[in-house]
């Protein structure tokens, strides 16, 4: 048996391909996702779009709710950069956190109508779903002052633009993101005016 460097770099080749396949199979369930309902989504259907053998799909994912768990964490790092872009400075801040989720939402709106829906039929997909939302919650309370009362308007105007905005730009992702945007930025505005 022998090892060097064409042993090494047939195992780096490997690896590349396998991440490629990752890679692929992720993009294809998300390219499905603005087409056909979670519901619909199956691992031949993925694997088809994809180009790849079925048996591939299961080197990689135990099943379809984790290649959506897979999407998830990637969106909740963009959804997060906002708030973790520095300290909450007055609007400027509240203006980054509302363009960044208009901006998710516009890019991934369709997708994340499907996970809405699939967290209704996957208890896994629901818990990590719902774990997004109070996570981006409490950074939004702390960037509020912290306290409960600070998080239960986070949680309620949170919620809301999930809705409005899985109902504007999810349904149409060419949707005016300026309206939406300053649409967001109103209400927020009426209710820290209030605090």
């Amino acid at each position: 048996m022998t090892s060097g460097p064409a042993t090494a770099r047939r195992r780096s080749n490997a690896r590349v391909r396998r991440e490629e396949a990752r890679e692929r199979i992720v993009t294809a369930a998300e390219k499905l996702l603005l087409e056909v309902p979670y519901r619909d989504l199956t691992v031949d259907l993925v694997m088809s779009e994809a180009g790849l053998s079925r048996t591939v799909f299961y080197r990689h994912f135990d099943g379809m709710p984790e290649v959506l768990l897979t999407l998830l964490a990637s969106i909740e790092g963009e959804l997060a950069a906002p708030l973790i872009a520095g300290p909450p400075e007055g609007d400027e801040w509240l203006r980054r956190l509302l363009a960044g989720s208009v901006d998710t939402f516009a890019r991934y709106g369709p997708f994340l109508r499907a996970l809405d829906h699939a967290a209704g039929q996957d208890a896994e997909i629901e818990a990590a779903y719902c774990a997004v939302v109070d996570r981006f919650t409490e950074a939004i309370a702390t960037g509020m002052g912290g306290g409960s009362r600070a998080y239960e308007l986070a949680r309620a105007l949170n919620l809301m633009n999930g809705h409005y905005l899985m109902d504007t730009l999810g349904k149409d992702p060419d949707f005016d993101r300026a309206l939406a945007l300053e649409t967001l930025l109103t209400i927020w505005g009426a209710v820290a005016s209030q605090r």
